[in-house]
């Protein structure tokens, strides 16, 4: 097998935190390979995301959902990868657009996993075990070149510039409120319905950590999470500040960092958090850790329902419950949420000790 490359290029079109999770294979082939030119080829969310890091030579711009959407703005992607010469294609996205574009853009030597929709068209394939975490099964990619997956960390890498941390520092600085309490960042959103949790339990939870642990509590999510963001809003006692649709994911980042907390549901920031090794509470509904999405980290604690025969009901979630009773988040009570809390502002404080010692 070729154990060198010129030029190798890495695929995923995925969802933010898909990417975020593809991160630790871009540091695994950047020390696998080193001095080969290494692109990666994502959404323009993705981009924005990865821009800066330094594992990576090029980004490449995929919008399929938008200039480049359709049959002809994959032919225009595949031939626009063609003409830069990739000798390696690594897939991390299972669709079978994926792997046609890869074939399309000429790359001699393709490698996808062979559970995905086109694997006929890769010429290495790799069994995606679903055992494993979805960063380590990103890194088994590597496997036909020698490499075992566990030789490789799987905690996620993110850049942050100066520019976006002075954009939050002032976007603090203005509605903050005002103490030296913990900073807890809560994210009620997703894009799946069945995802989140519920409204009033998240403004409940931000009203007893605001009295209790005089934390200062900021809402974060795209402009996409207005709604549910809104609906908490709606139920609050306490003062917090919102910045739902006012930060990016990058902006994010920047924030992340800043966080003694995050509570938020099986989402982007779940993974962003992860990546800066910021204590978190993630509540899963319909979705569940055994696929493989949780942050492997003693800083993370999931809170869910077990038990459940209906759990997990699909890869994602649905936007409803299909079966109509939402037992998987009406079953995660305030007071479950809480107890992770604290344990994750205790872990906080005492990393907070450490450093000032």
């Amino acid at each position: 097998m070729k154990t060198y490359f010129n030029r190798i290029l890495i695929f995923n079109s995925a969802f933010p935190g898909d990417i975020v999770l593809t991160t630790p294979l871009v540091r695994a082939v950047y020390e696998r390979f080193p001095g080969t030119y290494l692109a990666f080829c994502t959404t323009p969310a993705g981009v924005r995301l990865l821009a800066g890091l330094s594992y990576i030579d090029r980004l490449i711009t995929y919008d399929k959902h938008g200039s480049q959407k359709g049959t002809l703005g994959m032919l225009e992607t595949a031939f626009r990868l063609r003409r830069e010469n990739y000798d390696l294609a690594l897939s991390a996205h299972r669709s079978l657009r994926t792997a046609l574009l890869l074939k399309l853009a000429g790359i001699p030597l393709r490698v996808g996993f062979e559970q995905s929709s086109g694997a006929a068209l890769y010429h290495l394939k790799v069994r995606r075990k679903l055992e494993l975490h979805e960063t380590q099964r990103n890194l088994s990619l590597l496997e036909p070149f020698g490499v075992k997956q566990e030789s490789y960390s799987t905690q996620p890498v993110l850049p942050v510039t100066g520019e976006e941390a002075n954009h939050v520092f002032g976007l603090l600085g203005v509605g903050l409120p005002r103490g030296s309490g913990p900073l807890v960042l809560i994210a009620p959103g997703s894009v799946w319905g069945t995802k989140r949790w519920i409204s009033e339990r998240f403004a409940r939870l931000a009203d007893i950590l605001t009295g209790t642990y005089q934390a200062r509590v900021i809402l974060v999510g795209s402009a996409y999470d207005r709604g549910p963001a809104d609906q908490v809003l709606s139920n609050l006692k306490s003062p917090v500040l919102d910045l739902v649709g006012m930060t990016d994911l990058r902006e994010l980042c920047a924030l992340m960092r800043k966080a003694d907390l995050l509570v938020t549901g099986d989402s982007a920031p779940m993974h962003i958090a992860w990546a800066f090794d910021i204590p978190t509470v993630a509540i899963f509904g319909a979705t569940s850790p055994e696929l493989g999405f949780a942050p492997l980290s003693a800083r993370c604690r999931v809170v869910e329902v077990k038990g459940l025969e209906c759990k997990p009901c699909s890869d994602h979630g649905p936007e409803r419950c299909p079966l109509g009773h939402f037992k998987c988040m009406q079953g995660v009570t305030v007071d479950m949420v809480l107890e992770a809390s604290a344990e994750m502002l205790a872990l906080s404080r005492r990393k907070s000790e450490s450093l000032s010692e």
